[in-house]
């Protein structure tokens, strides 16, 4: 089977590595429009529900990709010159 993935963002980049997981007999290309060097300055928050789900369904990528996690505790966010700050559990940022 081919299988084609449009866009080489986490989801597309996750499931692709999933699905190898599953068939490996599948081939998987994945098309992105941007270079492989190519950054934006942000990251990607995953809340502490996904985080389980990623690891229950491959430990061994999850292990790898958690190794280069940044955390932290709390958020401020700046609106109309209000600043509120959150406190939630915990936030995930992939950098």
């Amino acid at each position: 089977m081919k299988i084609a993935v449009v866009g080489g963002g986490p989801a597309g980049l996750y499931f692709s590595i999933l699905i190898r997981k599953l068939r490996p007999d599948c081939s998987v290309t994945v098309f992105e429009r941007n270079q492989a060097s190519d950054a934006f300055g942000f990251g990607v928050v995953f809340s502490d529900e996904t985080l389980t789900v990623f690891e229950h369904a491959d430990p061994e990528t999850y292990r790898e990709i958690a190794s280069r996690f940044a955390r932290w505790t709390d958020i401020d966010i700046h609106h109309r010159g209000t600043v509120t700050r959150t406190v939630p559990s915990s936030r995930t940022l992939i950098t």
